[in-house]
């Protein structure tokens, strides 16, 4: 069975993910795919695994021109969804929006890959932005003189269960 890992990122985060998980899959049939550098036909795979990271509240341009142009070849074939952001209380708002509704409903999975606030690789503006918004997580992590981090991680657990799933669909198809 071949896999297909495409995928949009920033960064670097998502990229950790993507890793993560191809190292998780094993011995499967799997080919990564860098949409912002990439063309991929979705049809020539058995399986697709499909996401990116959040920025300002949406996916990366490459990935949304992705869903639109792939769509039909993607409810063809067993779908996997996940997405990266740094805003860990957004994330399950943003697996109810951020991928087209036929898809998410499609998916078998729809999970959240934690995310990283880093400023490595931005252009100066969107430092600004990432410093101030980990700066205010900082300030309500203070409590009674108590400092309880709360900095978003990548969420490891949750790109091994996608494995042990996709290892389970892959294993079903045999």
């Amino acid at each position: 069975m071949r896999i297909l890992i495409a995928y949009a990122g920033r960064n670097g985060s998502t990229r950790t993910c993507v890793e993560r998980l191809v190292g998780a899959l094993g011995h499967l049939d799997v080919t990564v795919k860098d949409l912002n550098t990439e063309q991929v036909q979705a049809a020539e795979y058995d399986l697709c695994v499909v996401g990116g990271c959040v920025r300002f509240g949406r996916l990366q341009p490459s990935l949304r021109r992705f869903f639109k142009t792939q769509e039909q070849a993607l409810l063809e074939r067993p779908l996997v969804l996940f997405f990266c952001c740094g805003l860990t209380h957004e994330s399950e708002y943003y697996q109810e929006v951020l991928f087209p509704k036929c898809l998410r409903e499609h998916a078998f999975e729809n999970v959240y890959f934690g995310g990283s606030l880093r400023t490595d690789g931005l252009p100066w503006m969107d430092k600004l932005l990432v410093k101030a918004l980990r700066s205010s997580i900082a300030e309500s992590d203070i409590e009674d003189g108590e400092y309880t981090p709360s900095m978003p991680g990548i969420l490891p657990e949750n790109v091994d269960r996608v494995a042990a799933s996709i290892r389970r669909e892959t294993a079903q198809r045999k």
